[in-house]
């Protein structure tokens, strides 16, 4: 499949309302610090004007409506602060969303990801490490070959650090440090289609999206594997 229809498949949505709704969704990942692109977009409004910019939200206004808010582009090199603009829904008649098939990479600028080699040294580390805690053996498992891609690795280095952040406060608490020392023999990290942690006989499960916008936050991961134990 070619990465614009990967792309527009996954940002699929039946009305416009829907797809700037969608859209603005991936300014939380970004509030919270992922390395996000933000989205770019050209809406072309019913009065024939367009006006282009950064979607920022989508919200309610006082009339029961909604505004769409932009930081607008500006043509004038000189200025030094961002424009806001703010654009009712009902005059939007179209939306070009600009760098769609990249929108979920990385965006440019960012450190690039681990090799391989420094991805398996670093978590091999953090293995170790729980696993003198734990005073019980603890395993880690990754499909090295499976996982080549930068963004793989991006999305890997992500959830094992993550993830070992999690278990690591876990150990620091008694009813924690006893259930991880019953329960885990193993843990398992992978990228795949749908992010989710599930523990199958005594092996931790975590998978991730590749697309940055999928990438689970550490109190995600942190409640997801509290149910688990």
């Amino acid at each position: 499949m070619e990465p614009l229809e990967k792309a527009l498949e996954e940002l699929e949505a039946s009305t416009l309302e829907e797809l700037l709704a969608r859209l603005a969704e991936q300014q939380s990942p970004r509030a919270r610090g992922e390395p996000v692109r933000p989205p770019r977009v050209t809406l072309h409004l019913r009065s024939g004007r367009d006006v282009h910019g950064v979607l920022l939200e989508q919200r309610d206004d006082r009339r029961g409506g909604k505004t769409v808010v932009l930081q607008a582009q500006s043509a004038d090199a000189r200025r030094l602060e961002p424009d806001a603009l703010f654009v009712r829904l009902e005059a939007i008649e179209a939306i070009t969303v600009h760098d769609l098939p990249t929108m979920a990479q990385l965006p440019k600028g960012e450190p690039p990801p681990p090799t391989r080699l420094e991805l398996r040294r670093k978590l091999t580390e953090r293995q170790a490490s729980l696993a003198a805690t734990l005073g019980t053996p603890l395993e880690l498992e990754v499909d090295w070959e499976q996982h080549e891609s930068p963004e793989a690795l991006a999305a890997l280095d992500a959830l094992g650090t993550r993830a070992f952040a999690v278990l690591e406060e876990l150990s620091r608490e008694l009813l924690g440090l006893e259930s991880l020392r019953t329960k885990v023999r193993k843990v398992r990290l992978s990228v795949g289609s749908a992010a989710q942690a599930r523990l199958e006989q005594q092996t931790l499960h975590l998978v991730t999206l590749q697309a940055v916008l999928g990438w689970q936050s550490k109190e995600d991961l942190q409640k997801a594997i509290e149910k688990l134990l």
